[in-house]
């Protein structure tokens, strides 16, 4: 049940509980009706020209107030002079109202005027359409795409021509074609009968007439646009409230005792001469004049209803001069990206189309802007707690398309938590003074392993007793958490998700005091999004521009059903508007003290830029998305020589690729150091290393030691700075294998890393490999196999060769699987005899079986079998002599393995913008990753 609105002070919301909710929708009995040519995506019938495939008799009733036809110029008779080319499209409004012939004229002539002037004959309707639009089904930007010009022939007739090149050829074009002019037909036809009722000059006629004309003609339009969309619509109360909350608020001060007058007493012949106006054009119109007899058989029927709302708007219910203050209180959903529309936007649209006067409230106005270029910066230092913004970043700007009158004041910020929003909440409400808080909270409770389901919810129910104590009748419609797509990692998020919507929706209505409701808004259940597709977003998780449609109808729906404001919930559009993806532009490559610096010209509303680049002579492109417009190549080798290209990447969209661009390397930054000790601890990873040597090496200011997890699918590089020659990272995950890097930092920038061994953590030393089995590939090569264990972060092969009689011997390559080829075996692989271990860090296990194939391949079938026929041997140990594997772990990795590390670690480089940690010990080095750019 709905607490009674009467006993608070607070109009508006008076008004809509005063009417019944109307939320009887119908499937739209034109769904059924509408056939034959009325099919959108069917082409008409082919015909010698455009103008003729859907053309009406030009005939003229003059006992008709209004008769419409549409065809060819050559059948135009007297209203063909206009045109340019017989195969232009001709439609002509006749309109017969000889009591007031010259007032009619005169408003045609002056819409006329005004439509000619506009630049585009199209956006000129669509515009009006849009400006009166009643709410029901409202036309989106672009919706007639056809340029043309009006005349007036005969001072009683109305003449659009559109050029034989702007006419279309789709059902779809000709169904908005007719819709957009039976609207603005109607629109004329009313107000012309409409001034019937008032003397010459009155002057409430023209406040009056011009509401009624506009509304009527625009519930028209929309209903048979709406038609021939097979979309639901409201029932004719709900058309009644429409046209009377319309009327209404196109009539001011004392027109709108006049308005009512007219309703009452001359308001049932207009309506029912648009009845017949409807039906005789319905009969021209043919299979496509479905909805308009839809129409007009509800058209009379509707109008008592329109007479009643306006009685109670007259009384002054609904009528204040204060608007309804709302604030949104979200995250980076409901704040948007730079050149987005932003959900925000369309319930602000909804809320005009209704026609209820809303002020949005909040600190804030700009979406998240892109970031800036910039440089890469040092790592903070181990136990540096990176600076918090003062101020969130809100500059953005929005979709180009978005008029200055949009409200756009909020209180929603990217990454922002219910936990961080409790606390922050009474001071909002205190200094703005909603009416009603939306809120939109809780992913990055969950997502950033802030809280749990039900710690989540107790920082909801948290804001909502916080905003009450500052204003104990502010109302709530509050989210639940959509899901997102899949992340590798994070199984559990969806599971979390459901749970705390679950608890939410269970607690919500226990929420409600005698002053301030709450109330649910089904996000989750309106967004199209899941773990296993998100075609709302164009990430996974941010609303694309459909999505933002999705979103705002959901708070629309609670709005309507649980607090009565407005009076009807329209479909989300069948065409949505595309956002702009301009071409890269001003690409530059130049040679920097780090590497290689590329920028290019900032693109407006760019959500990111992928770069693709390689050696000049490589054929392969390496690929890395950036969110400002620079790029930098780090880690490069003097002399060589790179190549660019960039394109805007709005995750849904893109751009094509800019021409190249190229530069050579001369980097003065510090080789990496030698690194001796890496050894696993319960949580985390011990290493040391000696001071770098080389050149540049005279302005290092810091280390960054880098670790990676290699066991976590889609796992970003996490980094520290350290002043010294080793450290202790800790909080990783116990059981997992870590990449281990470490790189200088100069006044050049961030040096190539060298690696050490990787680690397994909370291991200990790994058990020896087992089964270890070899076969030929050539006389020169052998393949080994073996089998592992999950102790071990690596293993390394041990070599002897046999006519040197030597000990067994290695490299620092370790590989990370239980197989290895090994080449270049002069002058034959029966020469020599291999082993294999297991290392974690400095760790390592004792050698397993000692392999070979002694035999000297002769003519015959050829290489071995792979069963290792020779002394398999037990490999007790490193024995013989040499150097133990603990002693040799500080020695410098393969250039091989060097360069495959490397290629994973730029790989693992987060983008954090969209990024979520994949366990909660990454959550602090990704947060300081994300916060130069985020």
């Amino acid at each position: 049940m709905h607490k009674s609105r009467t006993i608070r002070k607070r109009p508006w919301k008076a008004f809509f509980a005063v009417r019944h909710v109307v939320a009887i929708v119908v499937s739209l009995a034109l769904t059924a009706a509408v056939t034959g040519p009325a099919t959108a995506n069917e082409p008409p019938a082919a015909v010698s020209d455009a103008c003729a495939a859907h053309a009406t008799s030009f005939a003229v009733d003059e006992a008709d107030p209004l008769t419409i036809s549409y065809g060819c110029a050559r059948d135009a008779g007297d209203l063909r002079s206009p045109a340019d080319s017989d195969s232009d499209l001709i439609t002509a409004f006749h309109f017969s109202f000889p009591e007031r012939r010259e007032q009619v004229r005169d408003l045609i002539e002056e819409q006329v005027a005004e439509a000619n002037r506009s630049p585009h004959l199209g956006d000129w309707l669509t515009d009006h359409a849009q400006r009166e639009s009643v709410g029901i089904y409202p036309p989106q930007d672009g919706w007639l795409d056809f340029d043309g010009e009006l005349h007036v022939v005969d001072d009683d007739t109305l003449v659009m021509v559109i050029p034989m090149d702007e006419i279309g050829t789709t059902a779809n074009w000709w169904q908005k074609f007719i819709a957009g002019g039976v609207g603005m037909a109607v629109w004329f036809a009313v107000t012309a009968d409409c001034v019937l009722a008032f003397d010459v000059g009155a002057p409430a006629a023209d406040p009056v007439c011009g509401a009624v004309g506009a509304g009527i003609g625009a519930l028209v339009g929309e209903l048979v646009q709406a038609g021939f969309d097979h979309s639901s619509l409201g029932d004719g109360d709900v058309w009644a409230e429409a046209l009377a909350v319309a009327f209404r608020a196109a009539v001011a001060g004392t027109s709108g005792g006049q308005l009512l007058e007219w309703a009452e007493v001359s308001g049932g012949s207009v309506v029912a001469s648009l009845q017949r106006v409807l039906r005789d054009t319905a009969a021209r119109l043919g299979a496509w004049g479905d909805p308009l007899t839809f129409v007009s058989d509800r058209v009379i029927a509707m109008w008592p209803t329109v007479i009643e709302k306006l009685q109670l708007l007259s009384r002054g219910v609904g009528g204040s001069d204060q608007p309804l203050k709302v604030m949104v209180v979200g995250d980076s959903m409901s704040q948007g990206y730079e050149g987005d529309w932003t959900w925000r936007y369309r319930l602000w649209e909804w809320f005009r189309n209704q026609h209820i006067d809303v002020d949005f409230v909040g600190p804030y106005v700009g979406t998240k802007s892109q970031a800036l270029p910039s440089a890469p910066k040092p790592p903070p230092l181990q136990g540096e707690t990176p600076p918090d913004e003062d101020e969130p970043d809100t500059t953005g700007g929005y979709a180009p398309d978005v008029p200055e009158s949009f409200d756009t004041r909020h209180f929603a910020v990217w990454g922002r938590q219910a936990d961080q929003d409790k606390k922050l909440i009474r001071k909002m409400v205190s200094e703005y003074r909603p009416d009603m808080l939306l809120v939109g909270l809780g992913f990055n409770d969950m997502g950033w392993f802030v809280s749990d389901a039900a710690g989540t919810l107790d920082s909801v129910k948290t804001l909502v007793d916080e905003a009450r104590a500052a204003k104990p009748d502010v109302d709530f419609a509050l989210a639940n958490v959509p899901q997102r797509s899949l992340i590798g990692g994070r199984e559990d998020l969806p599971v979390m998700t459901t749970e705390y919507n679950n608890l939410l929706k269970n607690a919500v209505p226990t929420w409600n005091s005698l002053t301030s409701s709450v109330k649910l808004v089904d996000w989750a259940g309106h967004y199209d999004c899941g773990p296993d597709a998100c075609p709302a977003s164009y990430d996974g998780l941010h609303p694309n521009a459909e999505g933002e449609f999705q979103i705002a109808r959901a708070f629309e729906y609670t709005l309507t059903d649980e607090y009565g404001i407005g009076y009807f919930v329209p479909d989300v559009p069948a065409t949505i508007p595309s956002r702009q993806t301009d071409a890269i532009s001003g690409l530059r490559a130049e040679t920097a003290p780090g590497g290689i610096e590329v920028t290019w010209d900032k693109v407006h509303g760019a959500r990111g830029y992928d770069v693709r680049h390689r050696r000049v002579g490589s054929d392969t492109w390496s690929e890395t998305r950036v969110p400002a417009a620079r790029f930098d190549e780090i880690w490069t080798v003097d002399g060589e020589e790179w190549e660019y290209q960039v394109r805007v990447d709005n995750g849904d969209s893109a751009s094509a690729w800019s021409s190249v661009a190229s530069a050579v390397a001369h980097p003065k930054t510090a080789p990496g150091p030698e690194i001796f000790v890496t050894l696993p601890t319960k949580t985390g990873i011990r290493l040391s290393w000696f001071p770098a040597e080389g050149p540049y090496t005279d302005t290092i200011d810091r280390y960054e030691v880098i670790v990676w997890d290699k066991d976590t699918p889609g796992a970003f590089i996490e980094s520290t700075g350290v002043r010294g020659e080793s450290v202790v990272v800790d909080d990783l995950k116990p059981g997992h294998h870590y990449l281990v890097a470490v790189s200088t930092w100069n006044d050049a920038g961030g040096g190539f890393p060298t690696t050490g061994r990787s680690v397994t953590v909370g291991g200990d030393t790994p058990p020896a490999p087992q089964d270890l089995t070899i076969r030929s590939v050539d006389e020169t090569t052998v393949d080994l196999d073996w089998q592992g264990s999950e102790e071990a972060a690596g293993y390394r092969v041990w070599v002897r060769n046999l006519l040197e009689e030597g000990p067994f011997t290695s490299d620092e390559y370790v590989t990370d699987s239980t197989s290895r080829t090994i080449a270049f075996l002069f002058p034959g692989y029966w020469n020599f005899e291999f082993c294999v271990t297991a290392v974690n860090g400095s760790l390592e296990s004792e050698k397993s079986n000692c392999v070979g194939i002694p035999d000297q391949p002769g003519p015959g079938p050829g290489p071995g079998d792979g069963n290792g026929n020779g002394d398999t041997g037990t490999g007790a140990g490193p024995g013989d002599g040499e150097p133990s594997p603990t002693a040799r772990a500080g020695v410098k990795a393969s250039a091989k393995q060097e360069a495959e590390t490397l290629d994973d670690l730029a790989e693992a480089r987060p983008f954090p913008c969209t990024s979520l940690p994949a366990s909660k010990s990454a959550t602090r080095a990704l947060a300081s990753a994300a916060a130069g750019v985020c």
